[in-house]
């Protein structure tokens, strides 16, 4: 299951993926299910598209933040 990411419904309705339950695209497993890691992917560009800009900010910052402590 190295391909696939585990989401619960909450995750689901987030990423508005909530109408692919009962379709191939999803696996039922106990409390959540199982979503193929290349679709998960491009939902989650697609649900949030400046989280990789956001992320950048981040590792710039803590990159900056260490050099001001040296």
């Amino acid at each position: 299951y190295d391909d696939y990411k585990f989401l619960t419904l909450k995750e689901l309705d987030t990423l508005g993926l909530s109408h692919l339950i009962g379709s191939d695209l999803l696996r039922a497993y106990m409390h959540g299910y199982f979503m193929d890691i290349r679709l998960y992917n491009q939902a989650k560009s697609v649900a949030e598209p400046f989280a990789f800009a956001e992320y950048r900010k981040q590792k710039l910052r803590a990159k900056i933040d260490l050099k001001r402590e040296k």
